[in-house]
């Protein structure tokens, strides 16, 4: 369980080394990743789950709590039996190792990997139906070489509404919210002591859309100026030494499909 082997840390990436089959331990996951990635411990972090068998996988990512949780990952490399830890070290690393958290990591490489028998190779229709099921996958591509389809999280319903949702869908939605917050804080946490005054909210307002264009211009929020009347920051309602801000947060997406039409003439 979590609370037993983690320190309230976090840690930006925990990989485990074998499947979740429990709905409690489940949950118990995804309880131990709201709180240390809420805005009082601020320690955001991923789960990586592994898995060798797609099926076991889906039902995984089906139970309720997983499927609105963005930050975990159940990824699946059907037949890489005994190869669940470094499954998950893999996809730790890689993870790691991309500073620019709004690129995706399609066809990412993991040659520590072996590779496995074709006839235990899934379809491509398998594959993307696990997808559909909240499942991230890994294929032998056309190298010979075990890679990356497409590192997706287990979100796919709101938790609030109950109703499909794919805006966090792939794990960069968590890495860029990780990254978006951090960045911020840490403009913050430069100088500690303001005043609660309408002029110190204009300069907090004015350094949140500095930090917010930088982004934009590094390809990691879009939309900055034309959403800029939407940052607001604000004295508190209930607590007078407390200012609220709002910062939309347009991400960029991944380039996930390709739609061509060939016109022959």
């Amino acid at each position: 369980m979590p609370n037993q082997i983690l320190a309230p840390h976090g840690h930006s990436i925990i990989a485990l080394d074998a499947p979740i089959t429990l709905e409690a331990d489940a949950n118990e996951w995804v309880e131990h990743l709201d709180f240390v990635s809420s805005k009082t411990e601020q320690n955001d972090a991923i789960l990586i789950v592994p898995f060798d068998d797609v099926n076991e996988a889906t039902a995984f990512a089906a139970f309720p709590k997983v499927a609105s949780c963005y930050r975990i990952v159940a990824v699946c490399y059907h037949g890489a039996i005994d190869k669940l830890p470094e499954l998950a070290a893999s996809i730790a690393a890689t993870i790691a190792a991309e500073p620019d958290p709004a690129l995706p990591f399609n066809g990412c490489k993991l040659p520590a990997l072996p590779v496995v028998d074709g006839s235990l190779r899934l379809t491509k229709t398998r594959i993307e139906q696990a997808l559909n099921d909240g499942v991230a996958m890994v294929t032998v591509g056309f190298d010979n070489t075990p890679e990356i389809v497409r590192l997706i999280s287990t979100y796919r319903k709101n938790a609030v509404t109950g109703m499909d949702d794919d805006l966090l869908l792939d794990i960069n939605g968590a890495l860029v919210l990780r990254y978006v917050r951090r960045d911020l804080r840490t403009a913050v946490s430069a100088n500690p002591r303001r005043k609660n005054t309408a002029s110190s909210r204009r300069d907090l307002r004015s350094l949140f859309l500095d930090r917010c264009q930088k982004m934009d211009d590094a390809e990691i929020l879009e939309h900055v100026q034309a959403t800029k009347d939407q940052l607001t920051v604000m004295q508190s309602k209930t607590d007078k030494t407390a200012v609220d801000a709002r910062i939309p947060s347009h991400w960029v997406r991944g380039m996930h499909v390709i739609n061509t039409t060939l016109d022959v003439y």
